[in-house]
């Protein structure tokens, strides 16, 4: 099961709203595996979901790295 459905799934058995998203920051960066070029970013958002946002369209063949935050 996705985070999102478990939430879900546990606001309805608990009778809270789940957490709405507000605030999304990228995590990680998305890059193909056969140009090793950057294909989009991964987002962390305040509810906890986890979602790639895509610079063109979505590939198949990619590898996470996380990115850094600047000193």
């Amino acid at each position: 099961m996705t985070q999102t459905k478990i939430q879900r799934a546990l606001a309805v058995k608990f009778n809270t709203p789940p957490k709405i998203r507000l605030t999304g920051e990228p995590i990680m960066r998305i890059l193909c595996n056969k140009t090793n070029t950057l294909v989009g970013y991964l987002y962390r958002w305040n509810n906890g979901d986890l979602q790639p946002a895509w610079l063109n369209i979505a590939v198949a063949e990619v590898r996470y790295e996380p990115m850094f935050e600047a000193a």
